[in-house]
Parts: C-alpha cells; sequence; structure tokens
C-alpha cells in the first residue's frame, strides 16, 4: 500500500526527404513519471509489522485525536513506528519530467560518401521529496523532517559523421571508412531544502517548518571527442576494421584531459568463402581488440566550493580535496567468437568470449588523512579485470502460415575480480551498503568486484590438526570469536549465470510474449532474518532452551598448533547473554541462491487495419513479475539496498527491509499513424 509508479509516455517521428541531396529525421519522446515508495530497512513498514505486537490491531494507528497510538511509555523516537503510521504518515515521492528530441540529416550531394549530423537534447526535471512526520520515530527527535530536491538536467550532445563509400582498390580489395566528432555538453543545477520543526504536523511544505537549510548545486561535464575507422574488404567475406578516437574532457587536469584509445577487429563469413557450405550453415568468425578510455565525475581533481553556516560566513571547500594528478582510467581487452545459423535461419547460435582489465580505475570518496585538511579524495590506482562468455541460442520450432513460435535463449557468465587498489589500500567500500550491522560491499586484492566483508568470525589458519576452517571459541563464553576488523570470508554476490528465455507465439492478430529469468548461484545477505533474530521473532530462536556445544577450537594459544582445545562448552542460548544479539552476520548470507522467475507476459492483439484511420493498432494486457520459484528464505531474492545512484556494485544482494518485487498489470492500446 501506498507504492506505486504511474508512467506515461509519448513517442512521434517523422522523416522527409527535402531534396535529391538533402534527406532530414526528427524523433521526439515525451516522458512523465510518478514513484511513490515506502522505506526500507529498520524505519520502513515491513520491519514496524513483523515486530508489531500479534494481540494488537496495527490498523488502528491512530488516536480519537488524530495522533499517533502509542504502546508504550517510550519516548516517540525509542517507540517503534505501526505499519500503516509509517506508510500513511511518512512519504518518499519522485517526480520526472523527460523529453529527449533528436534532429539528424543526411547530405549525399557527391557520389564518394555522406555527410550525416545528429543533434540530441535529453532535458529532465526530478522532483523529489522525502517525509518524516513529526510524530515517527525517525523525525520525532527533529519535529518532523521534509527534504525537498528539485533536479533539472539538460544535455545536449552533437554528433558528425563524414562516411567515405567503398573504394576498389584492387579487384578483390575495398576500402571504406568515417571520421567523426562528437560534442556533449551536460549541465544539472540542484535547488533543495530541508526543512524541521513542523509547525502543523500533517501539512506537507518546507513553508511549514521552522527551521530550514538551502542549497543550491551546479554541475556541468563538457567532452569533445574526434573519431575515424577505416574498414578494408577482402571479396566481402574478410573484412578489417581500423578505428581510434581521442577524447578531450573537462573532468581529468590538463594535459592529461586528452586521451587517445584504438581497436581493431577482424571478421570472416566462411559460409561465403566456402558457398557450398551454404547448404548447411550460415555464418562469420569475429575477433576484436579493444581498448577505452573513461573520464571522471564532475568536480573530481578540484573540489568545488560551498556556503559555510559557521560564524562568519563565507565559503568553503567540501568534503573532497584536490588530486590535479588525475588521470583517466584505462582499459584494454580482446573479444572473440562467432555466430552460425541453420535450417534456412530456423536455428541460430552466438558465441562471444571477452577478457578486460582496467587500470588506473578511479576508486571515488576514499578517505584521507584530517591533516590535509580534507575528509574524502578521488584517487587512480585501482585495477580490474572482467572476463566472461556470452551465448545466444534462437529457433523457430513452428513456423506456419497463420501461427509461428520463436524462442531465444540469452547465457551470460560474467566474472569481475578486483587485482589492486590505490594506495596498497587493504580495503575499499561504498558507505551507503553499509546498511546493517557490520556487513558491507567491501573489496579486497584478489576478490570479486561483488564480494561482502564484515566482522566474521576467525577460524582455524592452519591445517596441522586437519582442523582449518573451524570456528575459534572463547574459552570464557563458549561462544565464536569475531573479527575486530573486516575481513574476507568468501562471499559473493556474482551470479554462476543467467539466462534469459524469451518467447513469442503468434496465431493470426495474437501475439504471446514471455521471459524467463533463470539465475545459478550467487549470495544473498538475509539481513532481515537476522534483525528478527535478535529480536527473539524467528524460527532460529525456537530451539533456545535446548543444550549445545558449539563445534568449534579453543581460542587459547594452541588454536593453530598440531594439539588444539576441542570445544565442549555446553551453552543454552536463553541464558547464555549474547547468544543472539552477538551472532554474525555472516550466518545471514546465503550462499547459492537460485531462481526461475517469470518476469513478464505479454498477449497483443492486432486491431484490423486502419482502425480509427491508423495505420496500424494494437490493444495489449502485459504482466510483471507473475511467479518466483527460488531457494532463498527471504522475500524476494532480486534485493538492493540502495538506489542505481550509488556507485560500484551497490546494495545488490543485500536485503533488510524490502518488500519483494510486486506483481504488475498493464493494459494499453497502440496506434500509429
Amino acid at each position: 500500500p501506498k507504492s506505486g509508479y504511474d508512467r506515461l509516455n509519448i513517442t512521434g517521428a517523422s522523416q522527409a526527404q527535402v531534396s535529391r541531396w538533402l534527406n532530414a529525421d526528427l524523433s521526439m519522446v515525451y516522458s512523465y513519471a510518478n514513484n511513490d515508495q515506502v522505506y526500507k530497512g529498520d524505519i520502513g513498514p515491513l520491519m514496524g509489522l513483523m515486530l508489531w505486537p500479534q494481540n494488537d490491531n496495527a490498523k488502528d494507528y491512530l488516536t480519537p485525536a488524530g495522533t499517533r497510538r502509542r504502546l508504550t511509555s517510550l519516548t516517540a523516537s525509542a517507540e517503534l513506528d505501526n505499519p500503516y503510521f509509517n506508510i500513511n504518515k511518512n512519504a518518499i515521492n519522485s517526480k520526472n519530467n523527460r523529453i529527449m528530441a533528436n534532429v539528424g540529416f543526411v547530405l549525399t550531394p557527391f557520389s564518394w560518401g555522406s555527410l550525416k549530423t545528429n543533434i540530441g537534447t535529453d532535458n529532465y526535471a526530478n522532483q523529489n521529496l522525502i517525509l518524516r512526520h513529526p510524530e515517527s520515530a525517525a523525525g520525532f527527535s527533529s519535529g518532523g523532517i521534509l527534504d525537498q530536491a528539485d533536479v533539472i538536467t539538460r544535455n545536449i550532445s552533437a554528433q558528425t559523421f563524414l562516411n567515405f563509400n567503398s573504394h576498389r582498390l584492387t579487384n578483390s580489395i575495398s576500402i571504406s571508412g568515417l571520421v567523426g566528432n562528437s560534442i556533449s555538453d551536460f549541465r544539472t543545477t540542484t535547488d533543495a531544502a530541508v526543512g524541521t520543526g513542523f509547525l502543523d504536523p500533517n501539512f506537507v511544505s518546507i513553508n511549514n517548518t521552522s527551521s530550514r537549510l538551502p542549497k543550491t548545486t551546479a554541475e556541468r561535464l563538457r567532452r569533445v571527442s574526434f573519431f575515424g575507422q577505416a574498414a578494408l574488404d577482402y571479396r566481402n567475406y574478410l573484412f578489417l576494421t581500423l578505428t581510434g578516437r581521442n577524447d578531450r574532457t573537462s573532468t581529468i587536469p590538463p594535459p592529461r584531459n586528452s586521451f587517445f584509445y584504438p581497436s581493431a577487429g577482424l571478421s570472416f563469413i566462411f559460409s561465403d568463402a566456402f558457398p557450398r557450405l551454404q547448404r548447411f550453415v550460415t555464418g562469420k568468425l569475429r575477433a576484436a581488440i579493444v581498448g577505452g578510455g573513461k573520464d571522471a565525475r564532475p568536480y573530481a581533481y578540484r573540489p568545488a566550493l560551498q556556503y559555510k553556516t559557521t560564524s562568519f560566513g563565507g565559503y568553503g571547500y567540501d568534503f573532497w580535496g584536490p588530486n590535479f594528478a588525475l588521470k583517466p582510467e584505462r582499459a584494454s581487452g580482446w573479444e572473440i567468437g562467432g555466430e552460425a545459423s541453420f535450417l534456412h535461419d530456423r536455428l541460430g547460435l552466438d558465441v562471444t568470449g571477452y577478457h578486460k582489465i582496467t587500470t588506473d580505475q578511479i576508486v571515488n570518496d576514499i578517505r584521507g588523512s584530517y591533516g590535509t585538511g580534507f575528509i574524502l579524495f578521488n584517487l587512480n590506482g585501482a585495477k580490474t579485470l572482467s572476463r566472461g562468455i556470452e551465448m545466444t541460442l534462437r529457433g523457430t520450432p513452428l513456423l506456419k502460415a497463420n501461427a509461428s513460435w520463436d524462442v531465444q535463449a540469452n547465457f551470460t557468465l560474467a566474472r569481475g575480480y578486483v587485482l589492486s587498489l590505490p594506495r596498497s589500500l587493504p580495503e575499499s567500500y561504498v558507505s551507503d551498503t553499509w546498511l546493517y550491522g557490520n556487513v558491507r560491499n567491501g573489496v579486497q586484492p584478489g576478490l570479486s568486484t561483488m564480494s561482502l566483508t564484515g566482522l566474521f568470525y576467525l577460524r582455524v589458519s592452519t591445517d596441522s590438526a586437519g582442523r582449518k576452517g573451524q570456528l575459534l571459541i572463547d574459552p570464557t563464553t563458549g561462544l565464536p570469536v569475531r573479527s575486530s576488523t573486516f575481513i574476507d570470508a568468501g562471499y559473493d554476490r556474482q551470479p554462476d549465470f543467467t539466462i534469459g528465455l524469451q518467447n513469442t507465439i503468434r496465431y493470426k492478430h495474437f501475439t504471446l510474449d514471455f521471459l524467463l529469468d533463470i539465475r545459478k548461484g550467487g549470495d544473498v545477505f538475509n539481513a532481515t532474518e537476522h534483525y528478527l533474530t535478535t529480536h527473539g521473532l524467528s524460527n532460529e530462536t525456537l530451539d533456545r532452551d535446548q543444550a549445545r556445544v558449539i563445534q568449534g577450537v579453543l581460542m587459547d594459544g594452541k588454536q593453530n598448533s598440531s594439539n588444539p582445545t576441542v570445544n565442549n562448552i555446553v551453552i543454552v542460548p536463553s541464558a547464555q547473554t549474547g547468544y543472539y544479539t552477538n551472532m554474525s552476520e555472516e550466518l545471514f548470507i546465503e550462499k547459492n541462491i537460485n531462481w526461475l522467475r517469470l518476469r513478464d507476459m505479454q498477449l497483443t492483439y492486432e486491431l484490423p487495419g486502419r482502425f480509427l484511420g491508423a495505420r496500424n493498432a494494437s490493444v495489449f494486457v502485459k504482466g510483471t513479475d507473475l511467479f518466483l520459484i527460488t531457494n532463498y528464505t527471504g522475500l524476494d531474492p532480486i534485493v538492493n539496498g540502495n538506489s542505481a545512484a550509488v556507485g560500484g556494485s551497490g546494495g545488490v544482494g543485500i536485503d533488510f527491509g524490502n518488500f519483494p518485487m510486486p506483481i504488475g498489470v498493464n493494459v494499453g492500446v497502440r496506434m500509429g499513424f
């Protein structure tokens, strides 16, 4: 309840031949989205619902006077929010108005080539609101909190291509190419304000707050690029393509803000080289060596000034320090693959393998010495490796005059590893992912790019007594010993592989499309279950009166020797202080999570020709996330504790107070004129 997503799209496109040598096209898309959300985590309604007393009617959340109904004499900030009060009085809302327009011209006044220009703009305005009611647990101590931010973004890009038509060098070899230029200008202005101390507890307005703090930020990024491509063609079945690109950016200090990266590709259409094969198979082989470069976010090397609210006011630097040695990220790698089709293109296979190393990767928001006068820095120095296999298998099992069935399976196996971090840092993490307890998306050299680090249990490190990996037990309590620093314990959120199975079935005027989403492997942190366990509300606590001995060895100085002391201390959880409250979160990281999900299903009916004067028209009904089969014990393994704005791997696979993916139903009409 109180969550929803409404979207409106209007699309238009037009093409015109202005003259014999000039063509023009224009396209425009307008969209409006309204997104109502509820809070996650321990201040969210899901956790409130799970912890609310079962003998109380949670729907009765207001007093006769219209204020929050309380259960205890605790302060409002210390008492759990009623889940119905939470969803009706707290709010998270974002509205987005977006216009994307593109105009293109193609000039062909000469026979040897063409000139093409595209100019596009992407303008959008986001209105964001976060409300914590003055009577809620999160807003009580401040008398209510209202965060508002209006974000206006204007992105303009222009690309120009001079294409050279194929020119025959010999009877067997031809050459073609292009040169081009790209100019991009991105600007964002954010007007934000936070207000506290509501005068009227139920009037949502920044003017209804007694204390307000406004802030305006402006960001700008400009990038100018020049690029070229040359392609050699040998008898229309062997192709060599060479490309080069030079970017010049405003977010890297000169002279390193100009950087060049090339690539080369080779493809061989074997079925054209050996025509007799076409009776059985058609296809090609391909290989490429690729290079890449990437700039930084705005103001990454020179900190921006901001207004200070201290006694004497004025302007000063923010938390981020300068880095005039910042340079662009570099990437190099290779791809190899091939594609083939059989049975007159009713069966096809496409396979690609890739290997990419990124060097001088920019890691943002690294904590530095306070002696510098700053807190955070953006540094080069990370090195990562990504490799994998992508495979597409498509087929048409049924092909009749009035009926057909097309199926396509996309298989992905991807791996990412951290090879090094800047300045030999032992760990890097995004602070926004530290959502619960002592687990976060920390990465360390040698680990996956989607690893989890935490204050995990300590274990035997040697195998002299055949007990390597067993828990170390505190001799005084009989409980496992936790690390005092964040360590790795082999947890990885990367799946072993994923498969997307798309089916399209057509019968006369009806079309049925559905997508099955399959995932094998990958870990998910069920923080919700840990939270319930520490509060005595999980099934894990049902056997709390049973005595037990935790398997492991005592941490008595002999734990890594050839004769460690085996733990024999008997404990009873209901009588043992800290058994549940000090339980490590790693016991709730569920490994090797699999799922089968019906991602979406759509039934479309094509209306008769010229319906209401339209060139084509159809009606459809679409359902999303209609069923889920998984071995995950939580609500839904597809979770992200953060939004997409959080960098890196974010909060993917961190489940704390998250609602499952909702079942959605859409009905619509499409008409073309």
